[in-house]
């Protein structure tokens, strides 16, 4: 007895597969453009390659293929929620050492970030890209803290981001590879040090053309894995922090650490208890007006993402020779993510030629 839904996916792929057969028919029974395409291929043979990149574009447009267009100006915008795990956390009053708190506990945090970057690009050989990027985020998050007591924190750091990348591509016929790595250093708001890290892509697809020249749709699959330093440091001024806070918060959490029903302080070590009574002087302070919260809260801790690896799906629209969009989101454990990106792409002509 045949299964109805085995079937209906049969007659699914067999019909996808007959509309792509359909597609590429279609387009390569057009005589017309053949000839034209035929024509085209034989001027660019005969034709001296105008640009100055990439090194040996000469030999490649002598073998009737057609390079894009050298160099690019890029402009994405990068929606991305990660989930990570917080631990080793250490805290300072001032200029105090800083002091293990082993004893805090953190939810595991999402953090949702947005992110504009801008591109510079250029194609040093036919097959190799390089690129400098800058990018600009906002983060708008809450850390919470769920032992010994529960308390979440408001944070909204902002960084700016320099970095450097490479691109190996390789293609044949309607089909091609792509394999991406950079390099970043991200100056956070809320840290002292610039964080490091890394983007690995590898991507295979293919190219669907339209009748007029230059102008295709290109679908993508691949995987992204995400590099991030993991240690992680800074300072906050107590008045930064608490202004974020409701007071009766506030005063909840001042009762939950002076009850004497709670035995987790007992259990505290002598440099910890330290901490946990000026911080408790620092409320008490804050929420009677005697102080304007001067006093840094300094921290150091370690950030582990769930995942470091995604599955990547985009589409590309090549819009003429100069225009190219693309559409792409990425799906993995403890990451989600979307990609917007407009391409302007241009020539820098040898001299002596117009």
């Amino acid at each position: 007895m045949f299964n109805l839904k085995k079937i209906s996916f049969l007659k699914f792929l067999i019909g996808a597969i007959v509309f792509v057969m359909f597609i590429n028919t279609g387009y390569a029974q057009n005589l017309t453009i053949r000839k034209i395409d035929k024509a085209y291929r034989d001027s660019l043979m005969r034709t001296e390659y105008p640009y100055i990149l990439p090194i040996y574009g000469d030999r490649v447009q002598q073998t009737g293929h057609d390079l894009p267009l050298p160099f690019g100006v890029m402009v994405n915008y990068i929606g991305q929620d990660t989930k990570l795990n917080i631990d080793n956390i250490a805290l300072r009053l001032n200029n105090s050492d800083f002091v293990d708190m082993d004893f805090l506990e953190f939810e595991t945090f999402e953090n949702t970030a947005n992110l504009v970057n801008v591109r510079l690009e250029a194609w040093l050989f036919p097959f190799l890209n390089v690129y400098g990027l800058y990018a600009h985020s906002e983060s708008n998050n809450a850390i919470k803290l769920i032992h010994p007591f529960e308390l979440e924190i408001p944070t909204n750091p902002s960084a700016d981001t320099f970095g450097l990348g490479t691109v190996l591509a390789y293609g044949t016929g309607n089909y091609f590879a792509v394999f991406n790595f950079n390099a970043t250093w991200s100056d956070v708001s809320s840290l002292d040090e610039n964080v490091f890290g890394t983007v690995t892509s590898f991507r295979i697809g293919r190219s669907f053309g339209f009748h007029k020249r230059f102008h295709n749709i290109n679908f993508s699959i691949g995987v992204q894995h995400q590099y991030l330093a993991r240690n992680s440091s800074g300072a906050l001024k107590i008045s930064d922090i608490f202004s974020k806070m409701d007071k009766g918060k506030l005063q909840e959490v001042k009762d939950a650490i002076s009850d004497t029903a709670n035995n987790w302080y007992d259990g505290l070590g002598p440099a910890q208890k330290i901490i946990v009574n000026q911080l408790v002087n620092e409320i008490d302070n804050w929420l009677e007006g005697r102080t304007p919260g001067d006093s840094e809260l300094g921290y150091r801790f370690d950030k582990d993402p769930l995942g470091h690896t995604s599955l990547q799906l985009g589409v590309q629209y090549n819009h003429g020779k100069r225009w190219w969009y693309r559409l792409e989101t990425g799906v993995g454990r403890g990451r989600n993510q979307i990609l917007l990106s407009a391409n302007y792409r241009f020539g820098i002509k040898k001299k002596g030629i117009n």
